[in-house]
C-alpha cells in the first residue's frame, strides 16, 4: 500500500477499471434457494411419456415415472484478505481501503464469471462435445452475422421456442462486425441499458463480454467462443458473499477479508451454442 502514501499532487485514490463481463448474470439462479447447508444441489427433469396408438378392446402400455438428474457442486471457494497498516492508512488519503475493498468484491464476482466460461470450453472442446458450435471463421461485415443466424437455427432445431428469453455474448473483436444488425435499446429501455444491454438481435440481448473463453490457436489467430444461450441453459448457485472486517492480532492495522462460494453448470446443453470466431 507504499503507493497510496500521501503526495502533493496526489488528490484522489483512483480505482481499476472494472472488467467487461455479466456471464455469471445470464444463468438461472432458481435453484439458488435448495443450496442452504449443502454441497451439491440435485436437479431432477422429467422424462417425457411415450405415445402410443390406441386400439380398442386391448390392453395399454403403461410407462414408469422417470427422471434424469444432474449435479451442481458448490465447489468453488474464493477469497481476498487486505490489511492497511495504521502509520500507512495515517499517511495515505482518505477512501484507501474503502476503494481496494470495492475492487476485491469486483475480482470475486469475476471468478464467477470465468467458470462460467470454463464450463462452456469444457462442454465445446470435450471428445464427445455436450455443447454445439458454429464452425470457426474470420467475422466481417458481410459475413458475421451469418454466425448468429446459424446459432439461431441449432437452437431452433432442438426446439427451443422463440419466445425463450435469449443472450448473445459477443467478444469487442466480433460486437465491431455485427453492430449495424443491432437494434440499439438505448433510447427504449434504460433499465437494460445499465444491465450491459447493448443493443438486441432477433429476440436476443446482446451483450459485451471480455471474460468468454478462448481456444488454442490454429492458425496465427486465437478462437474466441462467443456464445449463444437462453437463461436456463447454465444454473449458477451463490451460497456465501460476504466481506468483514477486522483487527489482527499481530499488527496495527485495519483487516478486510471476502469469501465467495458458488457452483455452476451447464444443466440444458441443448439451449447454448458457441460461435467460433478468430480474432
Amino acid at each position: 500500500m507504499n503507493d497510496a502514501k500521501q503526495m502533493i499532487w496526489h488528490k484522489a485514490y483512483e480505482r481499476a477499471l472494472k472488467t467487461i463481463t455479466s456471464l455469471r448474470n445470464h444463468c438461472d439462479f432458481k435453484y439458488e434457494r435448495d443450496s442452504k447447508n449443502a454441497k451439491t444441489v440435485r436437479v431432477l427433469n422429467a422424462v417425457r411419456p411415450s405415445v402410443r396408438t390406441y386400439v380398442p378392446g386391448t390392453a395399454i402400455t403403461r410407462d414408469a415415472v422417470s427422471s434424469t438428474k444432474v449435479d451442481i457442486d458448490i465447489d468453488q471457494f474464493k477469497y481476498f484478505n487486505i490489511g492497511l497498516d495504521d502509520v500507512i492508512k495515517a499517511q495515505s488519503v482518505p477512501g484507501a481501503m474503502e476503494a481496494t475493498a470495492a475492487e476485491g468484491a469486483l475480482a470475486l464476482a469475476e471468478e464467477g464469471d470465468k467458470y462460467v466460461a470454463s464450463l462452456v470450453k469444457a462442454g465445446v472442446e470435450a471428445t464427445n462435445p455436450t455443447i454445439a458450435s458454429v464452425a470457426r471463421f474470420t467475422p466481417t461485415k458481410a459475413n458475421a452475422i451469418e454466425g448468429v443466424e446459424s446459432a439461431f437455427e441449432i437452437l431452433y432445431s432442438k426446439n427451443n421456442r422463440v419466445s425463450d428469453t435469449y443472450w448473445l455474448e459477443v467478444a469487442p473483436s466480433y460486437f465491431k462486425f455485427i453492430r449495424p444488425n443491432i437494434l440499439e435499446l438505448l433510447t427504449n429501455n434504460v433499465e437494460m441499458a445499465k444491465k450491459g444491454v447493448v443493443g438486441k438481435y432477433a429476440n436476443a440481448m446482446v451483450t459485451i463480454e471480455n471474460l468468454l473463453p478462448k481456444g488454442q490457436a490454429t492458425t496465427a489467430n486465437d478462437t474466441v467462443y462467443n456464445i449463444l444461450r437462453t437463461e436456463h441453459a447454465i444454473a449458477f448457485i451463490e451460497q456465501i458473499d460476504k466481506v468483514e472486517a477486522y483487527r489482527p492480532e499481530d499488527a496495527f492495522e485495519d483487516a478486510l477479508k471476502g469469501l465467495y462460494t458458488f457452483g455452476a453448470k451447464v444443466v440444458r446443453p441443448d439451449e447454448i451454442v458457441v460461435i467460433k470466431t478468430a480474432i
